[in-house]
């Protein structure tokens, strides 16, 4: 660490000089602005070019022929990530239709995300929207009502048809897919930039559990629609249907730890958080009775009884996961 003495000029100002070696890699000069933040810890971060308009970052794909449309589209989201607001995806020769493919559900299912530019070997994504004016946490809560409302309708299958189920489990799910993306490029956004940290009023450990959560509620969300659709397999069997109820039991427990655990997150409540974990670990037990039974039973439901208990038993245990991050998270905030 290089120490310099701070003078103090004009009576009322202090002033310290910046080093000649720093000056030059920033490429700055006399009459140049920087901007000042103050940090947590107490230091003073300097950054260079302050004032000036800085150009959107951007990031060139170069897209082979025989890619599939999966590869470009997991490939534009790495990139959505990593914080670039401009993405190009170019070929030397004509883009294929898997490309375009690919593009046009990246801009459907990515927030902010719209196609600027069109020609035969290249497309433009730029993203519109700044993130800093959507908290981390208010997409955290709506993942997490998008994710209720998808267990509710699975729930209900177990008892009633639901109209246009998939329609509606598609859009619901693509909706929590979008909101996990933005809250996952805001996390490393903090990492790069202390002051949208400061904007989001979040430390790099406060935003990892976040990010920690969201992960958890996607997850349990693709839960939900395993549960639903094999609820509604198992309405149609005799054998199912004697177990239903008792599986319809154990998923409703589930979803109820579940609510509770991201509950205890918000509030950092550590005395729920510790109980949530106990009867996460007390609800295999019941996992375990109806898996016996069912396999007694036998029938061709037996593999739908099975999915819809695995995905039960997999809410419960993420509920136990939102209830350790809850208890990491109010240390977090603590320091």
């Amino acid at each position: 660490m290089e120490l310099r003495k701070i003078q103090l000029t004009g009576g009322s100002s202090f002033t310290v000089t910046l080093p000649k070696e720093w000056v030059t890699q920033a490429k700055l000069g006399a009459g140049d602005v920087v901007g000042f933040a103050a940090q947590e810890d107490g230091s003073l971060a300097i950054y260079p070019g302050a004032a000036r308009a800085s150009a959107p970052a951007r990031h060139d794909i170069e897209h082979a022929q025989e890619e599939s449309e999966e590869a470009t589209f997991r490939r534009i989201i790495a990139a959505y990530l990593s914080g670039y607001d401009v993405i190009a995806v170019r070929s030397r020769r004509p883009l294929p239709a898997a490309a375009r493919r690919a593009l046009r559900q990246a801009a459907k299912r990515i927030i902010g995300l719209e196609v600027v530019e069109e020609e035969a070997s290249v497309v433009v994504l730029q993203d519109f929207l700044d993130p800093r004016e959507f908290h981390m946490d208010k997409g955290l809560r709506r993942m997490q009502a998008l994710t209720r409302a998808m267990q509710d309708d699975a729930l209900r299958a177990f008892t009633e048809p639901i109209d246009d189920f998939e329609a509606l489990i598609a859009e619901r799910d693509d909706e929590v897919d979008r909101l996990y993306w933005m809250v996952n490029k805001q996390y490393h956004a903090i990492l790069r930039d202390p002051t949208y940290a400061q904007k989001m009023g979040l430390n790099a450990s406060q935003a990892l559990n976040h990010l920690l959560v969201a992960r958890v509620v996607e997850r349990t969300a693709d839960h939900a629609i395993r549960i639903a659709r094999n609820a509604q397999a198992m309405r149609g069997d005799d054998i199912g249907a004697k177990l239903a109820h008792k599986i319809e039991k154990q998923a409703r427990k589930a979803v109820q730890l579940f609510a509770e655990a991201l509950t205890a997150f918000h509030k950092q409540d550590v005395a729920a958080a510790n109980r949530i974990i106990g009867e996460a670990t007390a609800f295999k037990s019941g996992q375990d009775a109806v898996i016996r039974e069912s396999l007694s039973l036998g029938g061709e439901s037996m593999l739908h009884v099975a999915y819809a208990l695995e995905s039960a038993g997999r809410t419960a245990a993420y509920a136990a996961d939102i209830a350790e991050t809850a208890i990491n998270h109010r240390v977090a905030m603590d320091a």
